[in-house]
């Protein structure tokens, strides 16, 4: 009988533990600064502008579409707010108003 590798079982024991943290983060709910950002109308229309003219890049791939809107996010809100926010905040705020968008 042949010996059981990390490597060999670490591509099934990943997914697990992935879906074991998004459970837990899901408990713990939203940041408090990320919901005060989700409730600014300032914030809101800045990402709703950049997506909307993303949108409109019809030569553009999905990828450079994405990674536009975060630029640009990133820099209007800046300017807005003062500060830089983490990638992982700008992200979640563009996702939150794409979803508000189609609904």
């Amino acid at each position: 009988m042949s010996k059981i590798r990390v490597f060999d079982i670490l591509p099934y024991l990943l997914p697990i533990f992935s879906y074991l943290l998004g459970k837990q983060r899901s408990k713990m709910g939203i940041p408090k600064r990320v919901a005060e950002l989700l409730r600014n109308e300032a914030v809101i229309r800045i990402i709703s502008e950049g997506v909307e003219v993303a949108t409109a890049m019809r030569d553009k791939s999905d990828e450079e579409k994405r990674e536009y809107v975060r630029a640009w996010a990133k820099s209007e809100l800046y300017a807005t707010l003062g500060e830089w926010l983490p990638d992982s905040v700008v992200n979640f705020l563009i996702e939150n108003v794409i979803i508000r968008n189609k609904g």
